[in-house]
């Protein structure tokens, strides 16, 4: 052969070979090549979408948009379109924007910026592998992801709830079923003349039923040897608890001294006395 046809055969291939790696086409995604961030332990406990910002929100591929702080936020990528998109990185990441109170959006994890000298593309119908982030230690709010082919998705991030203890039952004693029903009478200051005074106390008297109550003065002889039923006043048992329940006297006495009020029940089995004061209001 010719020597100058030889070597102009071996220029043409070596401008070839130059050319083809100058003008490379943007490699496809292949899911194989995408980075998987370290998953954690907690999952999605929520079903529920929030409002995107954009149409193409959905190709971000997730089973929630609602988060409980710790949880793991896994997604994918996916292209519904019918053509291909371009993304930055190859292969593609992303970052999290967190909104904060001024309504602006900053970085909360992720590169700030994409990597735009390299690029790659997602076919329509193809997926990424799934990224998995965790929340742990985030603060409650609205979050977006942004991915590398341009696509945008928003997510909400909750407070944990923090677990109430469970309450202990009271428990109340065993009683005596056949013991004899008793009466107490709280304790009564010095009472004010010319003003309703109220007296309370506890019985194990079953609730509903009727006490009767006498106030008189203390110097009465035998004030409580009435068995007139007008001599008396009527309180009824109120529920308490435990089989304690409660009751209250009502009155007022204009007159200043010292007084008995006395109850008991309506056979007389259970009786209780005390002595109190009445002073010039």
């Amino acid at each position: 052969m010719n020597r100058y046809w030889l070597v102009l055969i071996v220029l043409i291939a070596i401008i070839f070979v130059a050319s083809a790696g100058c003008t490379a086409p943007a490699k496809s995604i292949n899911a194989s090549d995408n980075t998987t961030v370290t998953p954690g332990t907690m999952t999605a406990s929520y079903r529920a979408t929030l409002n995107q910002p954009e149409a193409q929100s959905g190709y971000i591929v997730m089973d929630t948009d609602i988060y409980n702080e710790g949880e793991v936020v896994e997604f994918s990528v996916t292209n519904h379109g019918t053509k291909a998109l371009s993304c930055a990185g190859n292969p593609p990441s992303f970052a999290v924007k967190f909104q904060g109170m001024n309504g602006l959006w900053a970085t909360k994890m992720g590169p700030g910026q994409p990597n735009e000298p390299e690029k790659s593309t997602l076919a329509p119908g193809s997926s990424t592998q799934v990224y998995r982030f965790v929340t742990e230690g985030w603060e409650p709010g609205r979050y977006r992801i942004v991915h590398d082919c341009s696509i945008v998705r928003e997510i909400l991030v909750r407070p944990l709830a923090t677990p109430q203890p469970t309450p202990t039952p009271t428990l109340c004693p065993v009683t005596n079923a056949s013991a004899a029903p008793v009466i107490t009478i709280d304790p009564i200051g010095d009472q004010p003349a010319n003003t309703p005074l109220t007296i309370t106390g506890t019985t194990s008297i079953p609730a509903g039923q009727e006490l009767r109550y006498m106030i008189v003065p203390a110097q009465s002889d035998n004030p409580f040897g009435s068995v007139n039923p007008d001599d008396f006043f009527t309180s009824v048992v109120q529920e308490g608890s435990c089989g304690t329940n409660t009751w209250s006297a009502m009155g007022e006495i204009q007159a200043t001294g010292d007084f008995f009020i006395a109850i008991t029940d309506t056979n007389r089995t259970a009786t209780a006395i005390k002595r109190f004061s009445v002073i010039a209001s």
